[in-house]
């Protein structure tokens, strides 16, 4: 076996068949192989990183390089998805990894309401009198309104918000915040005033800025109780800590991710002003995915768009693709029609783009991992949906191919 200067096993990068994929015409589509090779584990699905093929220069670096400057600053992570990571599933135990290996507290971005906020176990939201508006309504959502969740909030005529830091088994870093923001665009008639503990009064007030604006308090905060009148938008709440790992959980059940194109220039712009992120996962597949679908090229035009303007927003973030999961139509049958075909494409796209690419699906088994998955009590009976359990499992996956990619980085630093 090949080996670098310091005796490291090199290895190619694997890549699963990309069988099934064609254009218009019926032709095949080649997808590019990194041209570099690396040390990765025996069994391990590694992240293909298309940015450069000299492997001099790749997309992932970024982030990895944003680790070394994780005991000085924040870094953050946008994830966006659907179900597989509604209620901070996967994205929890994620969360708990990289905050045990490169320090950082709390859940990140919590949105005033959403449909997962009742089983959602890493922290505890109640709230009533708002107005909402999510991507998933038909009438009355104007996504250039919205942020980076694909949701936007306004008091009626009071809004009430309790947010509660848990101390539970999704993890061990949760049980308070260092620091918290309460994203909002203030009108002059809106008035927010928070209680910090049950027991520190404040209130917040516009900075005179036009657009979202953040409003911050911190201390070792483990409850925040807000209440919100007057005319205004509220976006959310991030709880975080100064320095370390903050992971945003950005996820719409039944979303394909297309939303984000409705997003405005203004909040993109205050976004990333106001909270950049070093890395952006985007998580979709199973909204996608049909079993009498082959040809998934109107998706991937329709979803560059959304990497082309995270690019021109996040110049400084690593962005990353994963494949899709895995999806059966029975009980120990194999991968449904249509997968396979969906996540060829997905890579196509990333490599088209120049970013990254994960293949979550080869990572957790390949052909009938959702079977295998649903024995082990890691996936619901629909097998399509993973549980606590199953994100856990994925998010080991995912950290460690994380981790093996930082130690690359880190080798090729020291050549």
């Amino acid at each position: 076996m090949e080996k670098d200067s310091m005796g490291t096993p090199l290895a190619e990068l694997r890549m699963d068949s990309l069988e099934g994929l064609f254009d218009s015409n019926g032709m095949p589509i080649e997808v590019m192989k990194p041209d570099y090779k690396d040390s990765i584990p025996s069994g391990m699905v590694a992240i293909e990183d298309f940015a450069d093929s000299t492997g001099q220069h790749r997309e992932m670096d970024k982030f990895y390089r944003a680790l070394d400057e994780s005991h000085d600053r924040q870094v953050r992570i946008a994830f966006f998805g659907d179900s597989y990571i509604e209620g901070d599933i996967l994205t929890s135990a994620l969360r708990e990894y990289l905050q045990s290996a490169y320090g950082g507290k709390g859940v990140g971005w919590v949105e005033i309401s959403c449909v997962s906020e009742k089983f959602r176990n890493t922290i505890k939201n109640t709230n009533e009198g708002w107005q909402k508006h999510y991507a998933t309504q038909k009438t009355g959502y104007i996504g250039a309104r919205a942020s980076m969740a694909g949701s936007y909030f306004m008091p009626s005529p009071t809004g009430h918000l309790t947010l509660e830091c848990q101390k539970h088994q999704y993890g061990s870093h949760l049980s308070s915040a260092e620091e918290i923001s309460i994203y909002a665009d203030m009108e002059p008639s809106l008035h927010i005033s928070a209680v910090l503990n049950d027991s520190i009064s404040k209130s917040f007030v516009s900075d005179g800025s036009i657009g979202m604006q953040r409003l911050t308090a911190s201390g070792d905060i483990s409850k925040l109780e807000l209440t919100v009148t007057g005319s205004g938008t509220v976006y959310g709440v991030s709880f975080d800590g100064k320095t370390g790992i903050c992971v945003d959980n950005y996820s719409l059940r039944g979303g394909r991710g297309l939303h984000l194109n409705d997003l405005s220039s203004s909040i993109l712009s205050r976004t990333s002003t106001l909270r950049p992120y070093d890395l952006i996962v985007f998580e979709y597949g199973l909204n996608i995915a049909s079993s009498t679908q082959t040809d998934y090229s109107d998706y991937i035009k329709d979803f560059t768009p959304v990497i082309n303007m995270m690019k021109q927003y996040f110049p400084s973030s690593s962005i990353l693709i994963l494949g899709s999961g895995d999806r059966a139509s029975s009980m120990g049958g194999g991968t449904m029609r249509g997968i396979k075909e969906l996540i060829n494409y997905q890579r196509k796209m990333a490599s088209d783009n120049k970013i990254a690419f994960w293949d979550m699906r080869a990572s957790i088994g390949g052909d009938g991992a959702i079977s295998r998955l649903k024995s082990k009590k890691m996936a619901a009976n629909d097998l399509t949906h993973i549980n606590f359990k199953g994100g856990e499992f994925i998010a080991q996956k995912l950290f460690d191919v994380l981790q093996n990619g930082k130690m690359n980085y880190d080798r090729r630093r020291v050549r």
